[in-house]
């Protein structure tokens, strides 16, 4: 391995190495990690006949395109061209690919293939390839590289890619009796107690930017530097522990006052289009979870509320009359503006943000009352959008 140029990259405050290897020694320093870390995208299936072809390439001696990795949170500042190499060779572990994932799990495949023929083999081991290095390069810093290096190839999910953003909130926050369930587990949030880690995240996002429309692929590089701010102040995770808690308890709330066993009933279900049968299924929804976010931000700007955790208390007040007309209510409610929008998702979160900040505004007739509520949100929605 050597070292050929050092560069440093303003935009994300890393260095960046340019380094000449052979296949064999890549191989070697990567082999370990190319599985370890979990916002790595899967490997693709349907592109074998260009990854054949490469395989023809790379034995032929083809010159790649550099592959990208990086040493994330180097602690040692006075890397330079004469130590990196060395230093890369006693941290491998802490290796990241960003980009090339694809071509190095080619290139693994081809070196099994070519076992029994060494002559072959030792050819492709020793042929060089370029790379590109950065170190100390931080969760955010690697994203936006993934991101910006990967536009219009195989990227991460969108879901992935919110995760990655919010990784530190989920490391960190400690709520008793809440399970943030993420895409990679396999799994999906049933229980109560359990979420979805990125439906969580949206509503948080609709929180932040007072808004319950979900985050779009778009929107991603734009919370990076968002985000960024958010993570020099101290009060960045408690404002998200403060949402989550603030959504669970309003969801302990729900279950007490309109329990499972509370249910529309068949002949209701058959005749009408309906969003959900029981109101603890209704409030799990993620627009449900966007629309309480963004209400709350909404509400804290028009000095309603102090902070999200003066909901917390507010939702110890709520009440329903009667938990089947509420049932029915909402889902007509739902089902007219399913009827009627064009964007179901979107008006459907706009209408649960109107309807938390009629639920939690002292000023209105429907203070507190989720069945009266429904009433006053749609009407409102009606008013605003038909």
């Amino acid at each position: 391995m050597k070292a050929i140029s050092q560069i440093k990259d303003g935009r994300i405050d890393a260095w960046n190495f340019l380094l000449e290897i052979s296949i064999g020694e890549y191989l070697n320093l990567v082999n370990d990690v190319i599985d370890k870390n979990d916002f790595q995208r899967k490997r693709v299936r349907s592109s074998k006949t260009v990854y054949a072809l490469l395989k023809e390439d790379l034995k032929l001696g083809c010159i790649i395109p550099p592959l990208v990795i990086a040493l994330s949170n180097t602690a040692k500042t006075d890397l330079n061209m004469e130590n990196i190499s060395s230093y890369v060779r006693e941290n491998k572990k802490d290796l990241l690919i960003l980009d090339g994932l694809q071509r190095t799990l080619t290139i693994k495949d081809l070196l099994n293939e070519l076992s029994e023929d060494s002559i072959a083999l030792d050819k492709v081991k020793n042929h060089k390839i370029r790379l590109e290095l950065y170190v100390g390069i931080n969760r955010l810093s690697i994203l936006y590289r993934m991101l910006t290096l990967n536009t219009g190839q195989t990227p991460m999910t969108l879901r992935q890619q919110i995760e990655m953003l919010y990784m530190d909130y989920l490391e960190q926050q400690k709520i008793p009796h809440v399970s943030l369930i993420r895409e990679t587990d396999s799994k999906t949030a049933r229980k109560f107690g359990e979420y979805n880690f990125h439906e969580i995240i949206d509503g948080f996002n609709a929180y932040l930017d007072r808004e319950p429309s979900p985050m779009v692929r778009s929107d991603i590089l734009d919370n990076i530097k968002s985000l960024e701010k958010l993570s020099k102040e101290n009060q960045n995770i408690d404002l998200f522990e403060s949402y989550i808690q603030a959504y669970h308890k309003l969801l302990e709330k729900i279950l007490n006052l309109s329990p499972d066993d509370v249910t529309l009933p068949d002949e209701y279900i058959e005749k009408n289009d309906v969003f959900d049968k029981t109101a603890s299924r209704i409030f799990r929804k993620p627009q449900v979870m966007s629309g309480f976010g963004a209400a709350l931000g909404k509400l804290i700007d028009f000095e309603v509320i102090e902070n999200i955790d003066a909901s917390v208390s507010l939702i110890d007040n709520l009440v329903i009359t009667d938990a089947n007309e509420f049932l029915e209510k909402i889902n007509k409610y739902l089902a007219e503006i399913k009827k009627k929008s064009k964007k179901i998702g979107t008006s459907q979160r706009e209408f649960f943000m109107i309807y938390f900040r009629i639920l939690f505004n002292k000023g209105t007739d429907s203070y507190l009352n989720l069945t009266d509520t429904c009433d006053a949100a749609y009407k409102k929605y009606e008013q605003e959008n038909f």
